[in-house]
């Protein structure tokens, strides 16, 4: 095994670098636009030719239920930045990809 698998592959858990996961997002959302999401999720031939082009790309040892775990991982963050920024007094800059608010308002948040 590589020491980029090594880095890569910790047992079986796999970590996924930031250019994996933007590579995961590139593939699902070109299916997507071509019709190839036929309900609210992605089958597993979507799951299985991301986890190919990742092997191949970053070489590692990509499975498609690491794709799977890792788009539920993707949908759960967004949806937490989601929330968050529909809350008063926070907001998002879009330059620096973060959540912004006041010191203030972010101080009465951790209160709750």
């Amino acid at each position: 095994m590589s020491n980029i698998q090594n880095e890569k592959c910790k047992g079986k858990h796999f970590t996924w670098s930031k250019p994996m996961s933007h590579m995961l997002l590139e593939i699902l959302a070109e299916k997507a636009l071509k019709g190839n999401k036929p309900s609210f999720t992605f089958g597993v031939e979507s799951f299985v030719k991301v986890a190919t082009e990742i092997s191949q790309k970053f070489n590692v040892q990509c499975e498609p239920k690491y794709v799977d775990n890792h788009l539920k991982t993707v949908k759960k963050e967004w949806g937490i930045i989601t929330k968050l920024k529909n809350k008063s007094g926070f907001g998002g800059d879009d330059c620096l990809k973060m959540i912004t608010v006041s010191k203030d308002v972010y101080d009465e948040e951790v209160k709750v």
